[in-house]
């Protein structure tokens, strides 16, 4: 997979919010929609306790069907809700995209 410039534009300012949200410690960390997985490495380097796990949607599936990219976060949202989240912050990146904080109750 190509280098995203998105990604690269945005990995700087996503690792600052990570720092103020994640502590000292052994954890693990999902990346959704991880792409060309830019952001795992850089962030793997800058948390060397956390255990990173990329994820990413058959490519094949997405362009069967546009529908699944996420266009309005209030499904989101809804989502996090029914499983006992909230949305804690919603930070704007340069990418022209958002960086969405969830808190488990």
């Amino acid at each position: 997979m190509q280098p995203s410039s998105a990604a690269e534009r945005n990995k700087g300012p996503i690792l600052a919010v990570l720092r103020e949200l994640l502590g000292p410690g052994r954890r693990r960390a999902l990346e959704v929609a991880s792409g060309s997985g830019q952001h795992t490495a850089h962030f793997a380097r800058a948390f060397p306790a956390l255990s990173w796990q990329p994820s990413e949607a058959e490519p094949r599936c997405l362009r069967r069907n546009p529908a699944w990219g996420l266009r309005d976060t209030s499904v989101l949202q809804k989502l996090a809700e029914m499983n006992g989240m909230q949305l804690e912050r919603m930070v704007d990146m340069p990418a022209n995209n958002k960086c969405l904080i969830f808190r488990k109750h």
